[in-house]
């Protein structure tokens, strides 16, 4: 079934706007929030001040959106920004009706950001998001790690985007307002690229958190910086697929973003997520993005196109005498002459009575 378009997630977010305006009898936006956050805290079973999506869902229908099922799902999922299947609803009504630094962007304005997205992933590929910042540093003038309304519109004309209205109100100033989420005046490095990257669709969020999941084997949070390049397959990375960069260059690219940061050694959920947003970003077909992902982190499934391949395949000869070919559906981190690692997860997954394992490769 194909995603949810852009537009037709941006006509809900209209018609919602426009029912919440209807029913506060077209108050000022602050009213229109109380009336919305109220809606939302009568489903709110626990008092969380969040709800999940079944919770959201009962809001909307409340409100008789009804028969639109997928839209409200990619609603959802365009808000839940770090895959925590939770919308705190007061920050939520705020992107919504446009209220303070957080506002979201409105589907006009959104155009622009593409062109400004679409040309920094033509200059520089799948990954052009996350090597335009050596760009940005260049347009920061004053050294200060932040743009400010003239180095903006200096440096995005120098990266060949040009006939940007900088007139009161115009193209210059939504991108602005749009990327300054501190309402500083000034736009930071990390404010640019987490505008410019967009939302990620909850289809793809899903299956990074599983690639998260399967190096936090504790489920505590505790991946560490080590953990992640000893297993981190790099030749499924977009750019080395197409030879542009080898393997340990994919590494090397990912560790000097990392290092970029106060680090403590532990790779946060937050930050795996970011890195796949940036590479996500360059992506445009959902099959290509899943086999990446379970390619590069052996993550068993998958159907048609997007099935993995990377997972081991091994020769198991049973005390029966018989004998069949079978995939180690989960052998991250797993040596090739670990044999009896092999054959204990091959028995975590159901198999029973192997006499012997020989590697199909």
């Amino acid at each position: 079934m194909p995603e949810v378009s852009e537009s037709k997630i941006d006509q809900l977010e209209e018609q919602l706007k426009g029912k919440i305006e209807v029913m506060s009898g077209f108050a000022e936006k602050e009213v229109q929030k109380l009336k919305l956050d109220k809606i939302f805290k009568y489903f709110d079973s626990d008092n969380s001040n969040a709800v999940d999506f079944e919770e959201f869902q009962a809001a909307l229908v409340r409100m008789n959106f009804v028969g639109v099922q997928r839209e409200v799902e990619a609603l959802f999922d365009r808000y839940d920004e770090d895959a925590s299947g939770l919308l705190e609803f007061g920050e939520f009504s705020n992107k919504l009706l446009g209220i303070g630094p957080a506002a979201q962007l409105s589907g006009a304005s959104r155009s622009i950001v593409e062109r400004v997205k679409n040309k920094i992933i033509e200059r520089g590929g799948a990954n052009g998001i996350r090597t335009c910042t050596r760009l940005l540093k260049r347009m920061d003038k004053d050294g200060s790690l932040s743009l400010d309304k003239e180095e903006l519109l200096e440096g995005l004309c120098v990266y060949g985007i040009r006939n940007i209205d900088d007139t009161e109100g115009g193209d210059l100033d939504k991108l602005m307002k749009f990327f300054d989420r501190d309402s500083s005046g000034k736009i930071s490095i990390e404010e640019f690229l987490r505008g410019v990257r967009g939302n990620m669709p909850g289809k793809r969020k899903k299956l990074v958190r599983q690639a998260y999941n399967c190096l936090d084997v504790t489920a505590d949070g505790q991946v560490t910086i080590d953990d992640f390049i000893q297993a981190y397959d790099a030749t499924h990375h977009p750019q080395v697929i197409a030879g542009e960069i080898t393997p340990e260059e994919a590494v090397e690219e990912f560790m000097e973003n990392f290092e970029k940061k106060e680090s403590d050694g532990v790779l946060s959920w937050i930050e795996f997520l970011d890195y796949y947003k940036d590479i996500s970003a360059g992506i445009d077909h959902d099959d290509y993005f899943e086999l990446m992902i379970r390619n590069a982190w052996h993550m068993s499934g998958g159907e048609g196109w997007a099935a993995n391949t990377s997972c081991r395949r091994v020769l198991v000869t049973y005390t029966d005498g018989s004998q069949k070919v079978v995939e180690i559906e989960n052998d991250l981190g797993l040596r090739a002459d670990d044999i009896e690692g092999m054959k204990m997860r091959l028995e975590k997954q159901g198999e029973e009575g192997i006499a012997k394992i020989s590697l199909a490769d």
